[in-house]
């Protein structure tokens, strides 16, 4: 049999009832230490986790929406439907888009519940949308509300941003960011989404006041085609602002 091993002597604190009691010293070198509290980088990474998680959920069940309505106009040949499809799928790319270039600019700890809240409900909206899509004055009327909560969430963020401004202040390359960031925000805040939204309303409005001319004439392809290309070029907005985002974060970080 081997022989059994044995505790330095200097290890031993003391004996009591036949027993060993390892040292202070030993029992402190044996059990790691254990952080009691997370640093404020280890919640930032969590907070942004969770905003990653949510974009992908949220936009997730919208893209499963849009194949399942998309399954009949495409299966039944519905050419006239089609644009609705495309639009649907732009609206999708542009929102999940949008979304990403917040999280990496400014979204931290603590977590924001209204900023979220109002991402489950602008995917609510879309998935709604997309089920009417074969319905040119429902689909018109719920893109509509989408503008409008796509608003409110604008201005909410824009009030993040803000709270976000001193920690940009700190480098000449935060502070571009931060004006890149501002410049954006304000900029399809003002613009785009007011552009959107106009133009809903009044699409929604032709069709109802004059359905056959939109609807038994077919004429309200011309206005899902105008929606496209509106939304083409939203997305192209979203493409050249995260690229334009992406250096300037890439700078930020360098100087750090």
């Amino acid at each position: 049999m081997g022989s059994t091993p044995t505790v330095p002597t200097k290890a031993l604190a003391g004996r009591g009832r036949g027993f060993l009691w390892p040292s202070e010293t030993l029992v402190k070198e044996a059990i790691p230490s254990v952080p009691t509290f997370m640093t404020k980088k280890d919640l930032n990474q969590i907070v942004l986790n969770i905003e990653f998680l949510l974009i992908s959920v949220v936009q997730g069940v919208a893209l499963a929406a849009l194949a399942t309505s998309a399954a009949g106009p495409i299966g039944s040949l519905q050419i006239e439907y089609w644009l609705y499809i495309v639009a649907a799928f732009l609206f999708i790319l542009t929102f999940w888009s949008g979304a990403i270039i917040h999280a990496l600019s400014f979204i931290d700890w603590p977590l924001d519940l209204k900023h979220s809240f109002f991402y489950f409900l602008a995917s609510f909206v879309e998935v709604v949308a997309f089920s009417e899509m074969t319905i040119p004055l429902k689909w018109f009327g719920m893109i509509t509300v989408f503008f409008i909560v796509a608003g409110i969430l604008y201005i909410v963020d824009l009030n993040l941003i803000k709270q976000h401004k001193k920690e940009f202040e700190e480098s000449t390359s935060g502070k571009q960011l931060y004006g890149h960031i501002l410049h954006q925000q304000t900029y399809e805040m003002n613009v785009l989404v007011p552009a959107g939204l106009i133009y809903n309303i009044v699409a929604t409005a032709l069709i109802y006041l004059y359905p056959e001319i939109f609807i038994t004439n077919h004429y309200h392809i011309v206005l899902v085609f105008l929606q496209v290309l509106f939304g083409l070029l939203i997305l192209k907005n979203s493409i050249t602002s995260f690229k334009r985002r992406s250096e300037l974060i890439t700078n930020s970080l360098s100087n750090t």
